[in-house]
């Protein structure tokens, strides 16, 4: 048998063990997003019926004076002003979209959607739970001024759905919450080519071309591998300035900056061969000094007590133990040249993603839900507007949780998807249900597809409604679902 010699083996080992190290790291995002998405699902529960409470209270006139503010820059012959709730909707949602799609990408090329047939059972799913809301609401509506505000039937909030989850604690197995996120994302990316496509009135081919130009850059500098946030956080800007200009809504902008950042780390080889040798010099330098002037001396004396030492070697120059200046200096360089080589190996998918995920869920779709909640329920509301109503109230109850197992069961019988290990189509049918809680996109499409506030304030009282039932029903179904068998 021929064996390698080990000084050649040796990179070899590293470089596997560097990437399984990024996988395990990208992995901890998945499981990072459930953890906020989850407890912010509690948040916007509370954002929503606070709102509600305050636009039917006597406050309600402040509430909606307050979305109409306008701040801005205003300058004499020029002024760019911008509402409070266009800013969320506008402004603050673009970031919650470069989330979702630094979201999918990442599912992608690391999580759980990794294989063809992975990805097809929980593609098939959010597809079958598009395609027959869509059905449902377009029944109800044919030849009517509504027709196009099938979009509000079709989204599933993942923030809800998570949050609903995280009520049953240990008793809901992983495999499941991470089949509802990997099914939301596909839900998100369809949501988003509905508002792509069929929410644009107007476009300026002017600023249409700028963001073509701006996005053809952010696709070399990802082709060239260019791991500088800044330059992806500027281009991105500008994109968002592009696109709002252009008639498009300006959300677009975050989902294609996020397919445009980087999903490696930049652990090329010359880099992990600086990290070892750093890493080989501390060895050889601890081993050399062992009596130095800085013991580790926290398993045997206790941290304080080092301390105590460590100082009175400063501060007594009786003492046998002193500041080695050389040493010291020593130690600050192998620190400094570890964190260098170290900053480029980061992953700037996982980084930007890592930062977003509690900025959102704890303060971006709260407020969006706090700003676009407020509906007054009052004897004004003409429920019989079109067939709005019943079309989203079956389109997200009936519809979602229908389309999610007939396509996914098909996708399986068909032999084109393979069902993830310890589902079972009882927990399929639960999650369909649940993902009928259609809050935070269903409620933004809402303010795009509709042309009168009466078709909007029946729209969000229908999705309230329809979410409320389907977290009710969603969560006895869950009870059945994850009962233990005796």
């Amino acid at each position: 048998m021929f064996f390698l010699p080990k000084k050649v083996m040796s990179p070899f080992k590293n470089t596997i063990r560097a990437t399984s190290y990024v996988k395990d790291r990208l992995q901890e995002g998945l499981h990072t997003f459930i953890h906020h998405e989850s407890f912010g699902g509690v948040l916007l529960f509370f954002c929503v019926v606070l709102a509600v409470l305050i636009a039917n209270s006597q406050y309600s006139n402040w509430y909606f004076e307050f979305l109409e503010i306008e701040f801005g820059v205003f300058i004499q012959g020029w002024s760019f002003g911008i509402s409070v709730l266009h800013f969320t909707n506008d402004v603050l949602m673009a970031l919650f979209f470069l989330m979702v799609g630094l979201e999918m990408k990442r599912e992608v090329l690391y999580g759980e959607l990794v294989g063809f047939k992975k990805i097809n059972f929980s593609l098939l799913g959010a597809l079958g739970g598009m395609i027959i809301p869509i059905i449902i609401y377009m029944y109800f509506n044919y030849d009517t001024d509504s027709i196009y505000g099938f979009g509000v039937a079709m989204s599933t909030d993942t923030a809800f759905a998570l949050g609903l989850l995280l009520l049953f604690g240990k008793r809901i197995p992983s495999t499941l919450k991470i089949f509802l996120v990997t099914l939301a994302v596909f839900d998100d990316l369809g949501a988003i080519l509905v508002i792509a496509i069929l929410y644009t009135n107007t476009l300026d081919l002017f600023w249409l071309y700028a963001a073509i130009v701006i996005t053809c850059i952010l696709i070399a500098i990802n082709y060239y591998d260019v791991k500088y946030t800044s330059a992806y956080i500027f281009l991105g800007a500008l994109l968002w300035i592009t696109i709002y200009n252009s008639g498009m809504h300006a959300t677009i902008a975050g989902v294609i900056l996020a397919f445009s950042i980087p999903g490696r780390s930049n652990i090329r080889r010359k880099y992990f061969v600086q990290i070892l040798d750093i890493l080989e010099e501390w060895n050889k330098f601890a081993n050399s000094n062992k009596r130095s002037s800085f013991p580790i001396q926290e398993s045997q004396q206790g941290f304080l007590k080092t301390i105590v030492n460590n100082l009175t070697s400063v501060f007594l120059p009786n003492k046998e133990k002193r500041i080695d200046m050389k040493e010291a200096n020593k130690r600050v360089q192998i620190l400094d040249k570890l964190a260098k080589y170290s900053h480029y190996a980061q992953n700037p998918l996982v980084k930007i993603e890592t930062f977003l995920q509690p900025i959102c869920a704890y303060f971006i779709v709260p407020l969006f839900a706090f700003l676009n909640a407020g509906v007054k329920l009052d004897s004004g509301v003409n429920f019989n507007t079109d067939g709005l109503f019943m079309g989203t109230l079956l389109g997200l109850i009936v519809g979602k949780p229908l389309g999610v197992l007939i396509f996914a069961c098909l996708g399986e019988r068909l032999h084109i998807a393979i069902k993830p290990t310890g589902l079972h189509y009882g927990h399929i049918s639960a999650i369909g249900i649940i993902a009928g809680i259609g809050f935070t996109i269903s409620m933004f499409v809402a303010n795009l597809a509709y042309t009168t506030s009466e078709q909007i304030v029946l729209a969000k009282i229908s999705i309230l409604i329809a979410s409320l039932i389907a977290i009710i029903l969603g969560a006895i179904a869950l009870f059945f679902a994850t009962k233990s068998k005796v």
